[in-house]
């Protein structure tokens, strides 16, 4: 299993893709008057993204198209921020990815869609929160007609006690949030291992809610520098359910990865050999699964922090090789 080189973006986009944690959110998060004329039993995610190469420094997205109860669509677009401050010009951002969707929709012929920009933010020092309008100056009532006017929904962690996220009515959404809010924080993890994997009693008997599990920790693995003795004291912590994934998720992501890398070390330097034992393993574990037949394309993904199409790739060559022998 590789390290994923973005982890942060990783883990949101692989997490905010489930459909549970996004309704969860959206019950939790949008203002009453909004969710209420929503069908969110009807919600569908939308493919693709509509973050241009330079806006990816600070945003990924994941899209939700949702229908309204009386008539209508919008686009419920979830815009993660990936710097550890905010954009000092947030609205000059979305109004570029706002744009971008809608000259899609102008090639395609199609009508322009409403977009409802939710930002979710896990910076340390707080989101400064301004209406458009401020960014402007020497301005009077008289131009108010010519401001551009807009807003977004936002979700400042830094702004939400943990004693807040608990009280959201959720499963996973908790434990996303938490790991977000924390990420890095070692002594934290350290103490409060039992909080971050708060509710997962029970939960893990299925193929999908273990590989959710394993996407908690391998967040907290990429984003905070355990040691061995570290990570078995935060293993015990866990629920009986995370125990064994907390231990076998280290041994694929760090101890096999660092013992084939210093092998290949020894001739091609220590840090090179790192990345190719890495590598190495990471091919191995998709090659496995795949031969046990038991997950899907996507669940293997999932499992093994790689992408569709590397996990469809390894098989193409599984099969090229069972052809040829």
């Amino acid at each position: 299993m590789e390290k994923p080189r973005h982890p942060h973006d990783h883990f949101f986009r692989q997490t905010f893709s489930i459909p549970e944690v996004a309704k969860d959110y959206l019950r939790n998060f949008l203002p009453d008057k909004l969710a209420a004329k929503l069908q969110f039993d009807a919600i569908e995610r939308e493919d693709g993204s509509f973050v241009s190469r330079k806006l990816r420094a600070h945003f990924s997205d994941i899209i939700y198209r949702c229908p309204m109860k009386t008539n209508g669509m919008v686009y419920l677009t979830f815009l993660f921020e990936h710097k550890s401050k905010q954009a000092p010009y947030p609205h000059v951002q979305l109004l570029r990815y706002m744009l971008e969707a809608w000259e899609r929709a102008i090639r395609e012929k199609k009508p322009l869609p409403l977009i409802i920009p939710i930002i979710v933010y896990h910076g340390k020092t707080r989101w400064e929160n301004k209406p458009l309008e401020s960014f402007f100056q020497g301005w009077d009532e008289t131009l108010r007609p010519y401001l551009p006017s807009f807003d977004y929904l936002l979700t400042d962690l830094s702004d939400l006690s943990d004693e807040e996220i608990f009280k959201i009515e959720a499963r996973f959404l908790i434990n996303i949030l938490l790991s977000l809010k924390h990420q890095g924080e070692k002594e934290y993890l350290r103490n409060h291992t039992g909080l971050l994997f708060r509710r997962l009693e029970g939960v893990g008997d299925t193929e999908p809610e273990k590989n959710y599990i394993q996407m908690l920790l391998v967040y907290l693995l990429c984003t905070s520098d355990f040691s061995d003795e570290e990570w078995e004291r935060i293993a015990e912590e866990t629920p009986p359910i995370v125990k064994p994934l907390a231990m076998s998720t280290y041994d694929l992501l760090i101890k096999k990865g660092i013992e084939q890398g210093i092998e290949q070390g020894i001739e091609q330097g220590i840090e090179q050999g790192i990345e190719q034992g890495i590598e190495i393993h990471r091919r191995e574990a998709v090659t496995n699964l795949l031969t046990l037949g038991k997950l899907s394309i996507e669940e293997i993904a999932v499992v093994t922090a790689t992408s569709i199409a590397y996990v469809e790739d390894v098989r193409k060559h599984l099969s090229n090789d069972a052809n040829a022998s």
